[in-house]
This record gives structure tokens, C-alpha cells and sequence, in this order.
């Protein structure tokens, strides 16, 4: 009996240990990020009102003014973003009504992705602690993760919900890989950013092959995780289905349509996904720098600042070169490639890449596949000039917070 209590303590004690990490990694994400955001609660706040009016009984939104997005059909105003984040805004609309904090739960959103984040890193064997923080230190600061979570507008919000789906998808690939469970985190980061939905190939593949876990599944088991994936999927696509009919009177999600067709940056017709965007958007992704300060061609402190309107990943997030270190599993590393690829296809085809933005948000949807890549190339060894990139990263990821905070949002 001794023996048998023993071992039980030994193996929870184990299992503290190794979610030591990620719980960390969370709670001072969580602190950095809420004590950065100065408690503020957005006016972009469009999902609060999405919660509000399921909770009055109808779609449409109480629309406060032209400066939130929304879109006018028949006689009343609907936002046009997925609507899960929403569904995590219901507890506290509940209490507090239109006056609930969407960037407090945009925050913990972050929180949990990097806990995930250094989990995964975990999982795909980063066994040095160093090499983990340094990994879930760009995962936050080097990307738009804490730009977004400590603003909390209602795009912003989206990417980190999905952000933290996908993370959570992976995390369960290396792990036990349910069809079931996956098949409902990708529904519902897809239920946030809709270009999820074409990351579904790789999900299947994954979890036909058990590549992420490094395991070799019986037959059986693999057309039961993707008949349980299917099931999930094919009941996702029936309530957005629903959903679509209940908000427009028609099955298909025409609400980015209607937008784009009002939107002074679009067009009065066609599609808001065409080639003809590529070129601005391969501008926006690869080549857009930060901008000059000066007066009379004299260059004025602090000389440069950000493009209000996005900066280049090479500029802000430098340190994604490292994923093209990642070489092994191979086959796990091209199925990750083109998992990022096929989300990345929508954003590069798209009318507007952010607007106004620090760095590009829209890498967020894509950014969980390319986590992984790094997480690769560097279980073995991360380079010195890696951290190099890496401290650079989260460097401007902090300038940009700070930017932000002391002049396009100051006082908001």
C-alpha cells in the first residue's frame, strides 16, 4: 500500500514538474502583457456586442458609431468576424453587458498560447530550459502576440483565439492525437480566423501518420481518429451553416463580401480574395520598413518609428529564419511547411493586409506552424546568432507596445 501511494507521488510529482514550464510561461505572459495594456478595455470591443445581442435574442448588433466595423443589411448592423470569440465574451456580458472587458479575455487568450507554446516546444524535444524560454519569448514578443492580446480589438482578439486553438491542436498531436479533440480545436480556431479551415489536409495527415508523436498508428486507430475528425468537422460546417442563415438568410458566410463591397479600400463588386492583391501584400509581408523621423529633411528623435499601417516580418520578426534550419522528421517538416503555406494563401490573396497595425498581424494565422519549424531546428542546439534574432524580435515587439501605447492609443 506504501509502495502504491508512493508511486502515485512520484508520478504526480513528475507531472507538476513538467507542466512547471508552460504554467509559468503563462502566468508572466499573462502579468507582462495585463500591465502593459494599463487595464484599458477596447472600444473595438465588436465581440461583446456580438455576446450581447445572442443574449437579447438576435444577430444584429447595437452599433455604437462608424468608427467599429460592421456592416448594414436590412435595416440593421452585423459584424462580419467569426463568431467564436464571442462565445468567450457570454460570461462576462452577462454581468456586466456591453460594458465587459474583451481585452482582458483577449489577454488570457495569450496567456494560455504561450503556455502552449513552451509546451509544444516541450513535445518536440527542446529539452534545454534555455532554449525553451528563448523559443516562448519570441512566440509572445517577437510576433504580434503581445501587441494584440494588450489592445484587444476585435481582430486582434480573433488571431490570438485562433492562435490558441491551433497551438492547442498541435500540442494534442504529440501527445494522444484524438481525432475528436482535434477535430473541435481546429473548429473553433476556424470559428475565429476562417483561413484555419484550410489547414484541415495537414491535421488529417497528421493524424493518419502520427508524425507529431512520433508514433505508428494500426489501421484501425487511424480511420478512427479520422472518422471522429470528419464527424466533428462535418457538425462544425452544418452550425456555421446555421449560423451564416440565421445572420444573412442565406448558407454561405457573405459577410467579408458585403464589407469589401463598402469599404472604401475595396470595390463595389468581385471578391475580396484576388491575385491582383499578391504583389502589395508580398510589399507588406517581406519588404515594408519603418518610417523616418524628420522635419526639413533633418532626421529628428528617436528617427524612426513604426509604419501605423504594418512592418515587414523581416523587420520585426527576423528571427522565423529559423525554421529553415528545421530538417528532421523530414517528412513532419514538409507537412508543416505546406500546412502554413495553405493558410498563408488566403492572407497573401487579400484586399488589405492589417491596415492599421503594428508588424503583420495577419502571420499570426500561420504562425503556430512555423513555431513548430523553430522548435525543430533548434532541439539539438540553438545558434548564437539565433538569439541574437531572437532578443531583436522581442526588442521591437516591445517598442512596438510602447509606440502604440504613447501615441496611437494613448488615452484608450
Amino acid at each position: 500500500m506504501l509502495t502504491l501511494a508512493a508511486s502515485r507521488f512520484r508520478v504526480s510529482t513528475i507531472s507538476l514538474r513538467r507542466f512547471a514550464g508552460p504554467t509559468t510561461a503563462g502566468l508572466v505572459s499573462f502579468a507582462v502583457i495585463l500591465a502593459s495594456s494599463h487595464l484599458r478595455s477596447t472600444v473595438q470591443n465588436n465581440y461583446v456586442r456580438v455576446a450581447y445581442a445572442w443574449l437579447h435574442g438576435h444577430m444584429w448588433i447595437d452599433w455604437p458609431g462608424i468608427w467599429m466595423d460592421a456592416i448594414e443589411y436590412h435595416g440593421h448592423n452585423y459584424g462580419v468576424d467569426g463568431p467564436v470569440p464571442a462565445i468567450f465574451m457570454l460570461p462576462l456580458v452577462a454581468i456586466w453587458g456591453n460594458a465587459a472587458n474583451q481585452t482582458l479575455v483577449a489577454i488570457v487568450f495569450a496567456a494560455v498560447a504561450a503556455g502552449l507554446a513552451w509546451l509544444l516546444a516541450q513535445r518536440l524535444g527542446v529539452h534545454s530550459s534555455a532554449t525553451k524560454v528563448l523559443l516562448t519569448l519570441f512566440f509572445v514578443a517577437g510576433t504580434d502576440v503581445w501587441w494584440c492580446a494588450e489592445l484587444g480589438d476585435v481582430w486582434f482578439f480573433a488571431h490570438l483565439v485562433a492562435v490558441a486553438f491551433i497551438m492547442a491542436a498541435l500540442v494534442e498531436l504529440t501527445g494522444k492525437s484524438r481525432g475528436l479533440v482535434v477535430g473541435i480545436l481546429l473548429v473553433f480556431a476556424a470559428g475565429a480566423r476562417a483561413p484555419e479551415v484550410a489547414a484541415l489536409p495537414f491535421f488529417a495527415w497528421a493524424l493518419w501518420t502520427g508524425a507529431m508523436n512520433g508514433s505508428t498508428p494500426s489501421r484501425p486507430q487511424q480511420i478512427a481518429r479520422l472518422r471522429n475528425f470528419g464527424i466533428v468537422l462535418a457538425c462544425g460546417a452544418i452550425a456555421y451553416i446555421g449560423y451564416d442563415e440565421l445572420m444573412w438568410g442565406t448558407i454561405l458566410d457573405i459577410g467579408h463580401t458585403l464589407y469589401y463591397h463598402a469599404d472604401g479600400y475595396g470595390s463595389p463588386t468581385g471578391s475580396p480574395f484576388q491575385l491582383s492583391y499578391l504583389p502589395y501584400q508580398i510589399y507588406s509581408f517581406f519588404f515594408r520598413a519603418p518610417i523616418l523621423i524628420e522635419w526639413l529633411q533633418h532626421a529628428q528623435w528617436p528617427y524612426v518609428k513604426p509604419d501605423p499601417y504594418g512592418m515587414a516580418l523581416t523587420f520585426t520578426s527576423p528571427a522565423l529564419i529559423l525554421t529553415f534550419l528545421a530538417r528532421t522528421p523530414r517528412n513532419l517538416v514538409i507537412a508543416l511547411w505546406i500546412g502554413a503555406a495553405l493558410v498563408a494563401t488566403p492572407e497573401f490573396l487579400y484586399y488589405l493586409d492589417g491596415y492599421s497595425q503594428f508588424g503583420m498581424r495577419h502571420a499570426l494565422d500561420f504562425l503556430p506552424y512555423l513555431f513548430a519549424l523553430m522548435a525543430l531546428a533548434v532541439r539539438e542546439r540553438m545558434p548564437r546568432w539565433g538569439v541574437v534574432l531572437i532578443v531583436w524580435s522581442a526588442l521591437v515587439g516591445a517598442w512596438g507596445v510602447w509606440w502604440w501605447n504613447a501615441f496611437p492609443r494613448i488615452g484608450n
